[in-house]
Protein backbone atom coordinates (compact mmCIF):
# COMPACT_ATOMS: atom_id res chain seq x y z
CA UNK A 1 0.00 0.00 0.00
CA UNK A 2 2.98 2.68 1.02
CA UNK A 3 4.78 0.99 -2.11
CA UNK A 4 1.27 2.40 -4.58
CA UNK A 5 1.48 5.69 -3.01
CA UNK A 6 4.89 6.39 -3.33
CA UNK A 7 4.83 5.33 -7.20
CA UNK A 8 1.53 7.41 -7.62
CA UNK A 9 3.02 10.59 -6.13
CA UNK A 10 6.45 9.61 -7.98
CA UNK A 11 4.02 9.59 -11.00
CA UNK A 12 2.69 12.85 -10.28
CA UNK A 13 5.58 14.61 -9.65
CA UNK A 14 7.17 13.18 -13.23
CA UNK A 15 3.94 14.77 -14.76
CA UNK A 16 4.59 18.14 -13.41
CA UNK A 17 7.94 18.30 -14.31
CA UNK A 18 6.54 17.53 -18.24
CA UNK A 19 4.10 20.31 -18.14
CA UNK A 20 6.42 22.46 -16.74
CA UNK A 21 9.45 21.46 -19.33
CA UNK A 22 6.18 22.02 -21.91
CA UNK A 23 5.50 25.39 -20.65
CA UNK A 24 8.63 27.22 -20.86
CA UNK A 25 10.41 25.11 -23.44
CA UNK A 26 8.98 27.57 -26.41
CA UNK A 27 10.59 30.44 -24.37
CA UNK A 28 13.93 28.55 -24.47
CA UNK A 29 13.71 28.27 -28.29
CA UNK A 30 12.66 32.03 -28.70
CA UNK A 31 16.44 32.50 -26.34
CA UNK A 32 18.42 30.90 -29.23
CA UNK A 33 16.35 31.83 -32.02
CA UNK A 34 17.66 33.86 -34.47
CA UNK A 35 16.11 36.33 -37.28
CA UNK A 36 18.41 35.03 -40.66
CA UNK A 37 17.99 36.31 -43.66
CA UNK A 38 18.49 34.85 -47.19
CA UNK A 39 19.46 36.96 -50.49
CA UNK A 40 20.06 34.58 -53.36
CA UNK A 41 20.31 36.85 -56.69
CA UNK A 42 21.79 34.51 -58.97
CA UNK A 43 18.76 32.51 -61.20
CA UNK A 44 20.46 29.55 -61.93
CA UNK A 45 17.73 26.82 -60.17
CA UNK A 46 20.83 24.18 -59.06
CA UNK A 47 22.07 27.12 -56.79
CA UNK A 48 18.85 27.38 -55.19
CA UNK A 49 18.56 23.38 -54.37
CA UNK A 50 21.51 24.18 -52.13
CA UNK A 51 20.04 27.43 -50.93
CA UNK A 52 16.95 25.54 -49.42
CA UNK A 53 18.45 22.51 -48.14
CA UNK A 54 20.38 24.81 -45.86
CA UNK A 55 18.11 27.09 -44.76
CA UNK A 56 15.12 24.69 -44.76
CA UNK A 57 17.15 22.97 -42.08
CA UNK A 58 18.08 26.05 -40.24
CA UNK A 59 13.96 26.66 -40.55
CA UNK A 60 13.58 23.07 -38.81
CA UNK A 61 16.12 23.85 -35.80
CA UNK A 62 13.62 27.14 -34.94
CA UNK A 63 15.17 29.97 -36.41
CA UNK A 64 13.03 32.63 -38.27
CA UNK A 65 14.07 32.50 -41.87
CA UNK A 66 13.41 34.95 -44.36
CA UNK A 67 14.60 34.51 -48.19
CA UNK A 68 14.40 36.63 -51.36
CA UNK A 69 14.81 34.16 -54.20
CA UNK A 70 13.88 33.92 -57.61
CA UNK A 71 12.30 30.89 -56.63
CA UNK A 72 9.80 31.28 -53.73
CA UNK A 73 8.18 27.77 -55.03
CA UNK A 74 11.01 25.72 -54.22
CA UNK A 75 11.10 25.65 -50.19
CA UNK A 76 10.85 22.00 -48.80
CA UNK A 77 9.86 24.19 -45.61
CA UNK A 78 7.56 26.56 -45.06
CA UNK A 79 9.70 29.11 -44.16
CA UNK A 80 9.21 32.70 -45.46
CA UNK A 81 10.21 33.14 -49.05
CA UNK A 82 9.75 36.44 -51.40
CA UNK A 83 10.08 36.66 -55.10
CA UNK A 84 12.94 38.91 -55.90
CA UNK A 85 12.05 40.02 -59.27
CA UNK A 86 9.29 41.88 -60.79
CA UNK A 87 11.33 42.36 -63.37
CA UNK A 88 11.84 39.96 -67.12
CA UNK A 89 14.56 37.37 -66.58
CA UNK A 90 17.71 37.45 -67.22
CA UNK A 91 18.45 33.88 -68.17
CA UNK A 92 16.51 33.83 -71.65
CA UNK A 93 15.84 30.56 -73.20
CA UNK A 94 17.59 31.72 -76.31
CA UNK A 95 20.63 32.95 -74.30
CA UNK A 96 21.25 29.61 -72.85
CA UNK A 97 22.12 26.96 -75.17
CA UNK A 98 24.47 24.45 -75.53
CA UNK A 99 26.37 25.75 -78.77
CA UNK A 100 26.00 29.84 -77.18
CA UNK A 101 27.29 28.26 -73.64
CA UNK A 102 29.90 25.97 -74.89
CA UNK A 103 33.01 28.08 -73.40
CA UNK A 104 36.42 26.29 -74.89
CA UNK A 105 38.25 29.48 -73.44
CA UNK A 106 37.87 30.82 -69.85
CA UNK A 107 37.50 34.25 -71.86
CA UNK A 108 33.95 32.63 -72.46
CA UNK A 109 33.33 31.61 -69.35
CA UNK A 110 33.97 35.02 -67.56
CA UNK A 111 31.26 36.72 -70.19
CA UNK A 112 28.69 34.16 -69.01
CA UNK A 113 29.47 34.52 -65.65
CA UNK A 114 29.05 38.35 -65.28
CA UNK A 115 26.11 38.47 -67.61
CA UNK A 116 24.04 39.04 -65.56
CA UNK A 117 26.03 41.79 -63.60
CA UNK A 118 25.33 44.02 -66.32
CA UNK A 119 21.27 43.23 -65.22
CA UNK A 120 22.38 43.79 -61.16
CA UNK A 121 20.43 47.32 -61.51
CA UNK A 122 17.66 45.81 -63.03
CA UNK A 123 17.08 43.63 -60.01
CA UNK A 124 17.77 47.01 -57.91
CA UNK A 125 14.64 48.28 -59.24
CA UNK A 126 12.62 45.02 -57.60
CA UNK A 127 9.57 46.57 -55.60
CA UNK A 128 10.86 43.28 -53.15
CA UNK A 129 14.28 44.56 -52.74
CA UNK A 130 13.11 47.94 -52.38
CA UNK A 131 10.70 47.34 -49.41
CA UNK A 132 13.83 44.93 -47.73
CA UNK A 133 16.42 47.82 -47.75
CA UNK A 134 14.00 50.05 -45.85
CA UNK A 135 13.27 48.27 -42.83
CA UNK A 136 14.72 48.79 -39.63
CA UNK A 137 18.19 48.41 -39.34
CA UNK A 138 18.22 45.49 -35.99
CA UNK A 139 15.50 43.09 -37.84
CA UNK A 140 18.15 40.36 -38.45
CA UNK A 141 20.79 39.09 -36.56
CA UNK A 142 22.65 37.13 -39.49
CA UNK A 143 22.58 37.90 -43.04
CA UNK A 144 23.43 34.97 -45.77
CA UNK A 145 24.46 35.67 -49.50
CA UNK A 146 26.28 34.13 -52.70
CA UNK A 147 29.50 35.62 -53.84
CA UNK A 148 30.10 34.03 -57.03
CA UNK A 149 30.27 36.67 -59.65
CA UNK A 150 28.87 40.11 -58.26
CA UNK A 151 28.99 41.91 -54.50
CA UNK A 152 26.13 44.14 -55.03
CA UNK A 153 24.14 42.77 -52.73
CA UNK A 154 26.55 43.38 -49.72
CA UNK A 155 24.77 47.07 -49.59
CA UNK A 156 22.86 45.17 -47.05
CA UNK A 157 25.44 44.18 -44.76
CA UNK A 158 25.73 47.91 -44.05
CA UNK A 159 22.18 48.53 -44.18
CA UNK A 160 21.31 45.72 -41.27
CA UNK A 161 24.50 46.26 -39.56
CA UNK A 162 24.47 42.13 -39.12
CA UNK A 163 27.04 39.37 -39.26
CA UNK A 164 27.35 37.79 -43.08
CA UNK A 165 27.84 34.14 -44.00
CA UNK A 166 28.56 33.77 -47.90
CA UNK A 167 27.91 30.90 -50.20
CA UNK A 168 29.92 29.79 -53.13
CA UNK A 169 27.93 26.50 -54.66
CA UNK A 170 30.80 26.18 -56.47
CA UNK A 171 34.75 25.27 -56.08
CA UNK A 172 36.46 28.36 -54.81
CA UNK A 173 36.90 31.48 -57.15
CA UNK A 174 40.63 33.11 -56.56
CA UNK A 175 38.37 36.36 -55.84
CA UNK A 176 36.55 34.39 -53.13
CA UNK A 177 39.14 32.42 -51.29
CA UNK A 178 41.25 36.25 -51.33
CA UNK A 179 39.05 37.77 -49.42
CA UNK A 180 38.87 35.22 -46.77
CA UNK A 181 42.69 34.96 -46.70
CA UNK A 182 42.58 31.19 -48.30
CA UNK A 183 45.90 30.33 -50.47
CA UNK A 184 44.88 30.42 -54.21
CA UNK A 185 48.84 29.12 -55.06
CA UNK A 186 49.11 28.46 -58.41
CA UNK A 187 51.92 25.76 -58.60
CA UNK A 188 49.57 23.43 -57.32
CA UNK A 189 45.50 24.66 -57.16
CA UNK A 190 44.39 25.22 -60.56
CA UNK A 191 42.46 28.45 -61.08
CA UNK A 192 38.64 27.47 -61.46
CA UNK A 193 37.75 26.90 -64.74
CA UNK A 194 40.65 25.44 -66.43
CA UNK A 195 41.36 22.16 -67.67
CA UNK A 196 44.38 21.59 -64.78
CA UNK A 197 44.50 19.21 -62.25
CA UNK A 198 46.92 19.38 -59.29
CA UNK A 199 49.99 18.21 -61.14
CA UNK A 200 50.95 20.26 -63.38
CA UNK A 201 54.21 20.57 -65.53
CA UNK A 202 56.42 23.73 -65.71
CA UNK A 203 54.07 25.17 -68.89
CA UNK A 204 50.91 24.56 -67.29
CA UNK A 205 51.93 25.86 -63.88
CA UNK A 206 53.26 29.21 -65.99
CA UNK A 207 50.09 29.63 -67.42
CA UNK A 208 47.89 28.83 -64.48
CA UNK A 209 49.84 31.94 -62.54
CA UNK A 210 48.47 34.10 -65.47
CA UNK A 211 44.93 32.54 -65.59
CA UNK A 212 45.35 33.70 -61.89
CA UNK A 213 45.92 37.23 -62.75
CA UNK A 214 43.71 37.32 -65.48
CA UNK A 215 40.78 36.10 -63.17
CA UNK A 216 41.13 39.28 -61.06
CA UNK A 217 41.62 41.52 -63.67
CA UNK A 218 38.10 40.17 -64.79
CA UNK A 219 36.62 39.80 -61.80
CA UNK A 220 37.67 43.97 -61.35
CA UNK A 221 36.24 45.25 -64.43
CA UNK A 222 33.74 42.51 -65.20
CA UNK A 223 32.13 42.68 -62.05
CA UNK A 224 33.49 45.32 -59.12
CA UNK A 225 33.19 48.14 -61.21
CA UNK A 226 29.77 48.10 -62.00
CA UNK A 227 28.58 46.62 -58.93
CA UNK A 228 30.06 49.86 -57.19
CA UNK A 229 28.20 52.18 -59.46
CA UNK A 230 24.69 50.43 -59.34
CA UNK A 231 25.54 50.10 -55.16
CA UNK A 232 26.49 53.88 -54.96
CA UNK A 233 23.45 54.88 -57.16
CA UNK A 234 20.59 52.67 -55.97
CA UNK A 235 21.62 52.27 -51.98
CA UNK A 236 21.55 55.14 -49.14
CA UNK A 237 25.22 55.25 -48.21
CA UNK A 238 26.79 52.67 -49.45
CA UNK A 239 30.17 51.92 -48.77
CA UNK A 240 32.76 50.38 -51.06
CA UNK A 241 31.60 46.60 -51.58
CA UNK A 242 35.47 45.60 -51.71
CA UNK A 243 36.05 47.14 -47.71
CA UNK A 244 32.54 44.88 -46.90
CA UNK A 245 33.43 41.96 -48.50
CA UNK A 246 36.39 42.15 -46.07
CA UNK A 247 33.90 41.69 -43.20
CA UNK A 248 32.96 38.16 -44.15
CA UNK A 249 32.12 36.44 -41.23
CA UNK A 250 32.21 32.69 -42.89
CA UNK A 251 32.08 30.94 -46.35
CA UNK A 252 30.87 27.73 -47.26
CA UNK A 253 32.06 26.09 -49.83
CA UNK A 254 30.38 23.62 -51.85
CA UNK A 255 33.52 21.19 -51.99
CA UNK A 256 34.65 18.27 -50.12
CA UNK A 257 38.81 17.57 -49.47
CA UNK A 258 38.05 13.98 -50.57
CA UNK A 259 37.15 14.45 -54.40
CA UNK A 260 38.90 17.63 -54.45
CA UNK A 261 42.27 17.32 -52.38
CA UNK A 262 43.64 18.55 -49.15
CA UNK A 263 43.90 22.71 -49.69
CA UNK A 264 44.57 25.18 -47.09
CA UNK A 265 42.25 26.90 -45.81
CA UNK A 266 41.61 29.10 -42.77
CA UNK A 267 39.09 28.57 -40.11
CA UNK A 268 36.27 30.49 -41.27
CA UNK A 269 36.21 28.72 -44.96
CA UNK A 270 34.13 25.64 -44.23
CA UNK A 271 33.56 22.55 -46.66
CA UNK A 272 29.97 21.24 -46.90
CA UNK A 273 30.05 19.67 -50.21
CA UNK A 274 27.10 17.28 -50.67
CA UNK A 275 24.57 19.43 -48.33
CA UNK A 276 21.92 19.30 -51.04
CA UNK A 277 21.73 15.32 -50.96
CA UNK A 278 19.01 13.81 -49.29
CA UNK A 279 18.08 10.50 -48.46
CA UNK A 280 16.69 8.83 -51.53
CA UNK A 281 12.89 8.84 -51.91
CA UNK A 282 10.46 6.02 -54.25
CA UNK A 283 10.79 6.30 -57.95
CA UNK A 284 7.32 6.81 -59.60
CA UNK A 285 6.19 3.70 -60.96
CA UNK A 286 6.63 3.27 -64.47
CA UNK A 287 10.31 5.12 -63.88
CA UNK A 288 10.88 2.61 -61.39
CA UNK A 289 9.47 -0.49 -63.49
CA UNK A 290 11.74 0.70 -66.52
CA UNK A 291 14.94 0.76 -64.42
CA UNK A 292 14.16 -2.75 -62.52
CA UNK A 293 13.31 -4.82 -65.37
CA UNK A 294 16.98 -3.62 -67.89
CA UNK A 295 18.75 -6.88 -67.60
CA UNK A 296 21.79 -4.48 -69.03
CA UNK A 297 21.43 -1.91 -66.63
CA UNK A 298 20.57 1.87 -67.19
CA UNK A 299 22.51 4.90 -68.41
CA UNK A 300 21.51 8.03 -66.90
CA UNK A 301 21.19 11.09 -69.57
CA UNK A 302 21.14 14.54 -68.17
CA UNK A 303 22.56 18.01 -68.95
CA UNK A 304 21.81 20.22 -65.34
CA UNK A 305 18.89 22.46 -64.70
CA UNK A 306 20.02 25.04 -66.50
CA UNK A 307 20.93 23.81 -69.86
CA UNK A 308 18.17 21.72 -71.58
CA UNK A 309 18.82 18.60 -73.75
CA UNK A 310 16.81 19.45 -76.69
CA UNK A 311 19.28 22.23 -77.29
CA UNK A 312 21.84 19.69 -78.84
CA UNK A 313 22.35 20.56 -81.99
CA UNK A 314 20.82 18.22 -84.44
CA UNK A 315 24.18 16.40 -85.48
CA UNK A 316 25.12 15.64 -81.88
CA UNK A 317 21.61 14.48 -81.05
CA UNK A 318 21.71 12.53 -84.54
CA UNK A 319 25.31 10.77 -82.32
CA UNK A 320 23.16 9.73 -79.22
CA UNK A 321 20.53 8.71 -81.02
CA UNK A 322 22.80 6.23 -83.58
CA UNK A 323 25.16 5.11 -80.21
CA UNK A 324 21.63 4.59 -77.91
CA UNK A 325 20.09 2.10 -81.32
CA UNK A 326 23.75 0.18 -80.98
CA UNK A 327 24.08 -0.41 -77.33
CA UNK A 328 21.81 -2.78 -75.00
CA UNK A 329 21.95 -0.66 -72.12
CA UNK A 330 18.11 1.53 -71.33
CA UNK A 331 18.42 5.18 -71.56
CA UNK A 332 16.56 7.69 -68.80
CA UNK A 333 17.21 10.89 -71.02
CA UNK A 334 16.23 14.50 -69.65
CA UNK A 335 14.80 15.99 -72.58
CA UNK A 336 12.08 18.88 -73.04
CA UNK A 337 10.54 18.61 -76.52
CA UNK A 338 10.15 15.76 -78.90
CA UNK A 339 12.78 13.27 -79.84
CA UNK A 340 12.03 12.63 -83.54
CA UNK A 341 13.82 8.99 -84.44
CA UNK A 342 13.95 7.97 -80.37
CA UNK A 343 15.25 4.41 -79.74
CA UNK A 344 12.59 2.14 -78.32
CA UNK A 345 15.42 1.69 -75.36
CA UNK A 346 15.36 5.33 -74.74
CA UNK A 347 12.80 7.06 -72.14
CA UNK A 348 12.61 10.97 -72.38
CA UNK A 349 11.31 13.41 -69.68
CA UNK A 350 11.35 17.05 -68.81
CA UNK A 351 12.25 16.63 -65.35
CA UNK A 352 13.75 13.36 -64.03
CA UNK A 353 14.19 12.96 -60.18
CA UNK A 354 17.63 12.46 -60.57
CA UNK A 355 18.84 12.13 -57.12
CA UNK A 356 15.98 8.30 -56.58
CA UNK A 357 17.61 7.53 -59.89
CA UNK A 358 21.29 8.06 -59.55
CA UNK A 359 20.92 5.86 -56.15
CA UNK A 360 19.27 2.75 -57.97
CA UNK A 361 21.83 -0.15 -57.89
CA UNK A 362 20.75 -0.97 -61.85
CA UNK A 363 22.19 2.85 -62.96
CA UNK A 364 25.32 2.03 -64.56
CA UNK A 365 26.99 5.10 -66.23
CA UNK A 366 25.79 9.18 -65.70
CA UNK A 367 26.35 10.77 -68.67
CA UNK A 368 26.18 14.73 -67.84
CA UNK A 369 27.72 18.21 -68.05
CA UNK A 370 29.85 18.22 -65.21
CA UNK A 371 27.92 20.36 -62.90
CA UNK A 372 28.29 20.20 -59.24
CA UNK A 373 25.14 19.10 -57.85
CA UNK A 374 24.87 15.93 -60.11
CA UNK A 375 28.31 15.27 -60.24
CA UNK A 376 28.56 15.30 -55.79
CA UNK A 377 25.42 12.94 -56.35
CA UNK A 378 26.68 10.34 -58.30
CA UNK A 379 30.33 10.72 -56.57
CA UNK A 380 28.21 10.07 -53.26
CA UNK A 381 25.77 6.91 -55.26
CA UNK A 382 28.98 5.51 -56.41
CA UNK A 383 28.31 5.93 -60.20
CA UNK A 384 30.62 6.24 -63.11
CA UNK A 385 30.35 9.96 -64.91
CA UNK A 386 30.93 10.73 -68.73
CA UNK A 387 31.26 14.13 -69.29
CA UNK A 388 31.11 16.74 -71.85
CA UNK A 389 31.74 20.15 -69.87
CA UNK A 390 29.98 22.75 -71.61
CA UNK A 391 30.65 26.19 -69.52
CA UNK A 392 31.59 27.51 -65.77
CA UNK A 393 33.23 25.05 -63.37
CA UNK A 394 31.98 22.03 -65.34
CA UNK A 395 35.74 21.37 -66.51
CA UNK A 396 37.25 21.61 -63.05
CA UNK A 397 34.70 19.27 -61.35
CA UNK A 398 34.53 16.46 -63.68
CA UNK A 399 38.81 16.85 -64.01
CA UNK A 400 38.43 16.21 -59.88
CA UNK A 401 36.52 13.06 -60.57
CA UNK A 402 38.73 11.80 -63.43
CA UNK A 403 41.65 11.95 -61.59
CA UNK A 404 39.51 9.65 -59.00
CA UNK A 405 39.58 6.94 -61.90
CA UNK A 406 35.44 7.22 -61.53
CA UNK A 407 34.77 9.51 -64.49
CA UNK A 408 36.00 9.63 -68.67
CA UNK A 409 35.89 13.18 -70.36
CA UNK A 410 34.72 14.12 -74.09
CA UNK A 411 34.94 17.78 -75.93
CA UNK A 412 31.46 18.68 -76.89
CA UNK A 413 33.06 20.97 -79.26
CA UNK A 414 34.44 18.06 -81.23
CA UNK A 415 32.39 14.83 -80.43
CA UNK A 416 31.98 11.84 -82.71
CA UNK A 417 30.31 8.84 -82.69
CA UNK A 418 32.34 6.53 -82.64
CA UNK A 419 34.13 8.34 -79.48
CA UNK A 420 30.87 8.30 -77.44
CA UNK A 421 30.44 4.56 -78.23
CA UNK A 422 33.57 3.65 -76.94
CA UNK A 423 33.26 5.12 -74.24
CA UNK A 424 30.21 4.23 -72.92
CA UNK A 425 31.18 1.10 -73.72
CA UNK A 426 34.10 0.55 -72.15
CA UNK A 427 32.93 2.45 -68.70
CA UNK A 428 30.28 -0.07 -68.25
CA UNK A 429 31.84 -3.43 -69.58
CA UNK A 430 35.48 -2.27 -67.47
CA UNK A 431 35.04 -3.14 -63.67
CA UNK A 432 37.38 -0.25 -62.43
CA UNK A 433 35.49 2.13 -62.88
CA UNK A 434 32.61 0.88 -60.47
CA UNK A 435 35.44 0.07 -57.96
CA UNK A 436 37.03 3.53 -58.35
CA UNK A 437 33.60 4.92 -58.23
CA UNK A 438 32.67 3.14 -55.05
CA UNK A 439 35.77 3.98 -53.64
CA UNK A 440 35.42 7.25 -54.08
CA UNK A 441 31.98 7.36 -52.73
CA UNK A 442 32.86 5.92 -49.02
CA UNK A 443 35.96 8.36 -48.98
CA UNK A 444 33.06 11.07 -49.71
CA UNK A 445 30.67 10.17 -47.11
CA UNK A 446 33.22 9.51 -44.30
CA UNK A 447 32.62 12.39 -42.13
CA UNK A 448 33.06 13.24 -38.51
CA UNK A 449 29.05 15.41 -39.25
CA UNK A 450 27.02 15.13 -42.13
CA UNK A 451 27.56 18.23 -44.39
CA UNK A 452 24.29 19.73 -43.81
CA UNK A 453 25.03 19.05 -39.47
CA UNK A 454 28.46 21.22 -40.23
CA UNK A 455 26.63 24.04 -42.00
CA UNK A 456 23.87 24.81 -39.29
CA UNK A 457 26.66 24.39 -36.73
CA UNK A 458 28.54 26.88 -37.86
CA UNK A 459 26.03 28.93 -38.77
CA UNK A 460 24.85 28.94 -35.14
CA UNK A 461 28.52 29.46 -34.21
CA UNK A 462 28.64 32.80 -36.21
CA UNK A 463 24.95 33.97 -34.60
CA UNK A 464 26.42 32.98 -31.18
CA UNK A 465 29.42 35.03 -31.22
CA UNK A 466 28.53 38.08 -33.00
CA UNK A 467 30.23 37.41 -36.54
CA UNK A 468 32.39 35.06 -34.89
CA UNK A 469 35.99 37.63 -35.47
CA UNK A 470 38.20 35.05 -33.66
CA UNK A 471 37.84 32.88 -37.36
CA UNK A 472 38.87 35.71 -39.44
CA UNK A 473 42.66 35.02 -41.09
CA UNK A 474 45.23 37.89 -40.12
CA UNK A 475 45.53 37.96 -44.34
CA UNK A 476 42.49 39.47 -44.71
CA UNK A 477 42.45 42.86 -46.16
CA UNK A 478 46.19 42.22 -45.93
CA UNK A 479 47.71 44.50 -49.01
CA UNK A 480 49.08 42.08 -51.87
CA UNK A 481 52.82 43.10 -51.43
CA UNK A 482 52.81 42.05 -47.50
CA UNK A 483 51.15 38.76 -48.32
CA UNK A 484 53.77 37.64 -50.65
CA UNK A 485 56.61 39.31 -48.84
CA UNK A 486 57.54 41.20 -51.30
CA UNK A 487 58.55 44.10 -48.89
CA UNK A 488 60.87 42.10 -47.05
CA UNK A 489 61.93 40.53 -50.06
CA UNK A 490 62.93 43.90 -51.29
CA UNK A 491 65.03 44.96 -48.00
CA UNK A 492 66.39 41.77 -48.13
CA UNK A 493 67.49 42.50 -51.41
CA UNK A 494 68.80 46.09 -50.76
CA UNK A 495 70.51 44.98 -47.95
CA UNK A 496 72.65 42.05 -49.72
CA UNK A 497 73.11 44.55 -52.70
CA UNK A 498 74.07 47.09 -50.02
CA UNK A 499 76.24 44.41 -48.15
CA UNK A 500 78.37 43.59 -51.51
CA UNK A 501 78.68 47.36 -52.82
CA UNK A 502 80.91 48.19 -49.53
CA UNK A 503 82.39 44.98 -50.16
CA UNK A 504 83.38 45.87 -53.45
CA UNK A 505 84.07 49.07 -52.60
CA UNK A 506 86.56 48.10 -49.77
CA UNK A 507 88.05 45.50 -51.88
CA UNK A 508 88.58 48.09 -54.88
CA UNK A 509 89.87 50.61 -52.38
CA UNK A 510 92.57 48.03 -50.64
CA UNK A 511 93.46 46.92 -54.06
CA UNK A 512 93.76 50.55 -55.35
CA UNK A 513 96.59 51.32 -52.06
CA UNK A 514 97.86 48.60 -52.75
CA UNK A 515 98.71 49.35 -56.34
CA UNK A 516 99.35 52.88 -55.24
CA UNK A 517 102.61 51.52 -52.50
CA UNK A 518 103.96 49.68 -55.26
CA UNK A 519 103.83 52.32 -57.53
CA UNK A 520 105.33 54.33 -55.42
CA UNK A 521 108.20 52.22 -54.91
CA UNK A 522 109.30 51.71 -58.13
CA UNK A 523 109.38 55.10 -58.62
CA UNK A 524 111.99 55.46 -55.38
Amino acid sequence: MCLNIINMKMINYSSQIVIQLLVILPFFQDAFCANILGVFPIEALSHHIIFDSYMSELHRRGHNVTVYSHYPDLASEQYKRIQISNVSSVLDPSYVTMDHMYSPSISNNYKHMFHIVSNGELYTQSDALRQLYDQPEDVYDLIVTETCNTDLYLALIERFKAPFIAWTTSPLFVWSADRMGASTHPAYIPVLMTKYGPQMNFVERTYNTLLRLIAFHKYYTGSSISSQKIASKRYKNASQLNQLVLRTSLLFVNTYHALWGSRPLPQNVVEVGGLHVKPSKPLEEDIQKYIDEAENGVIYFCMGSLLRGETFSPEKRQMFLNVFNKIPQRVLWKWEGELPGKPSNVMIRKWMPQRDILAHPNVKLFISHGGLLGTTEAVYEGVPILSMPIFGDQMTNIKAVVSKGAAEMMNYGDLNEDEIFKKITSMITDPKYRQKAKELSEAFRDRPMSPLETAVYWTEYVIRHKGAPLLRSAAVGMPWYQYYLIDVLVVILLTVTTIFVLLYCLIFKVLLRLLNRKSKQKKS
